[in-house]
């Protein structure tokens, strides 16, 4: 950048008001002037000033209306990885801390699907609240990120995500725990097992990720020339449980959630033809917070968290 540039560039920044960037920050995340103040725990008129305050300084709409909603306009989806990563660079600075202190107000997010939620981060929230009664955990679901990219999601918006590997690439993880894809059925299913011919007559039932995509024990399923005959179509695995009791579908789901939830959701695993596969979950950050006390710590206790789901999983000697 030369000098000129240079020197219009921090015109520009002192004519902005930093406090601005986390309320940018919300509405573009949220596309919702309401949703956006609760977030942030103000008033709507309060968030509403401030919005127009940030259309005044890009001379932008920044949020555009479309009928019930509202969208992002096309600078407001160029600035949302740019302003996660300037607050990340903030935070960084006002952060900074030498050493963790567990009795400091703190709070740590995270994305993960719906089934960890419910099989391993509460023993997440425990450990935190007994190390360090007054931090808090926040969970947000992939979807609520919209179509954030991974590296941007980690440097500006949330400390960590869970999600198997394969997908995120370039960033720095621990392993928490493995996991297979199973054939599953209701748990009054007469059937002790179930044939190709099975797979092939049998309604059944398919959850989808956020992205659209069906999970990859059903893409496995797929890539064996297996052609199931879909009856219903759901988003995400939490649900599939409601769809296959009593009926006689079969779905694809991961054996933790049986073993953990079958019997009350009256689902149970049954053996067939074809191998699926496995899956490994890991928690997965951005490298500039590596050093990070808090996030050290925070590492540290999902670890040993997992431990219990996956104690074949030796933790690394450096988190």
């Amino acid at each position: 950048m030369d000098h000129a540039a240079s020197v219009t560039a921090d015109s520009n920044l002192r004519r902005l008001d930093l406090n601005l960037l986390v309320v940018l920050d919300a509405l573009l995340r949220e596309r919702n002037v309401s949703r956006a103040a609760r977030d942030l725990q103000v008033s709507q008129p309060v968030a509403s000033a401030a919005l127009a305050k940030i259309r005044r300084f890009f001379d932008d709409p920044i949020l555009v209306r479309q009928g019930r909603s509202y969208e992002l306009s096309a600078l407001a989806q160029q600035l949302r990885p740019a302003v996660a990563e300037a607050l990340q660079a903030v935070r960084r600075v006002t952060d900074a801390r030498k050493s963790f202190d567990a009795s400091e107000e703190f709070e740590v997010s995270i994305v993960c699907s719906e089934v960890l939620a419910i099989l391993l981060v509460p023993e997440i929230g425990r450990r935190m609240r007994l190390e360090a009664p007054r931090s808090r955990l926040r969970v947000r679901e992939p979807a609520e990120l919209g179509d954030v990219s991974v590296d941007s999601m980690l440097a500006g918006y949330v400390d960590g995500l869970i999600r198997p590997h394969g997908a995120p690439s370039g960033l720095e993880h621990i392993d928490l725990l493995v996991d297979e894809w199973v054939l599953a059925v209701s748990a009054d299913d007469p059937a002790e097992s179930l044939t190709l011919v099975d797979l092939e007559t049998r309604p059944w039932l398919v959850a989808r990720l956020p992205s659209g995509d069906l999970a990859p024990g059903m893409r496995t399923l797929l890539s064996t020339g297996i052609r199931p005959r879909i009856d219903v179509d759901v988003a995400g695995s939490m649900a599939m449980p409601f769809f296959l009791q009593g009926t006689d579908r079969v779905a694809v789901i991961g054996r933790r959630l049986i073993t953990d939830l079958g019997e009350t959701m009256g689902i149970r695993e049954i053996p067939g033809p074809v191998s699926l596969g496995g899956l490994r979950q890991a928690l997965w950050w951005h490298p500039s917070r590596r050093d990070d006390p808090v996030h050290r710590w925070f590492r540290s206790i999902t670890r040993e968290a997992a431990s219990r789901l996956s104690p074949e999983l030796v933790p690394p000697a450096q988190l």
